[in-house]
């Protein structure tokens, strides 16, 4: 089944977040140099997850892959774009940001992608496209734990 046009737009700004996502996080490592091992390896994350959707997104219809929107629309990602922009934007001016304020923010970020099941969207029935989901939602898992026990000392001193 192909995925239509509204369907491809959503699915194009949902990579758009993830490299943005990536970005930001590049970004936290610049400012935060002492942890910058831990913000590197959180934006590959990103752009490795990208790359998975990327793939999903571009196999053909004989791979019986689909994409369900469910109540993700275009106006939210669209939301969430302009806020991860204004970020970045106020990151590259020096906004002023603790690292407690930076993992806060990463934690609500990865929290509300994984509560909107954003990765559960994709349906495929072929080997290379159940292998690509279940990885992709291990991942997410596995990333998220990892940057809440990062977060965890920080959150406990704010």
């Amino acid at each position: 089944m192909k995925i239509n046009s509204d369907q491809k737009k959503i699915v194009e700004l949902f990579l758009k977040q993830e490299f943005l996502i990536g970005k930001l996080y590049k970004l936290f490592a610049f400012r935060y140099p002492e942890y910058k091992d831990f913000w590197n390896e959180m934006s590959l994350e990103e752009h490795l997850h990208a790359t998975w959707i990327k793939r999903l997104a571009e196999l053909d219809v004989t791979d019986k892959f689909k994409f369900s929107q469910g109540e993700l629309r275009s106006n939210d990602l669209g939301s969430s774009i302009e806020s991860l922009e204004s970020l970045i934007r106020g990151f590259k001016n020096n906004k002023e940001c603790s690292i407690a304020q930076a993992v806060s923010i990463a934690l609500h970020l990865e929290k509300a992608l994984w509560e909107k099941k954003v990765f559960q969207c994709f349906e495929g029935d072929s080997d290379e496209v159940k292998k690509i989901l279940n990885t992709l939602n291990l991942e997410q898992e596995i990333h998220i734990k990892k940057i809440d026990k990062f977060a965890r000392p920080f959150l406990k001193k704010a």
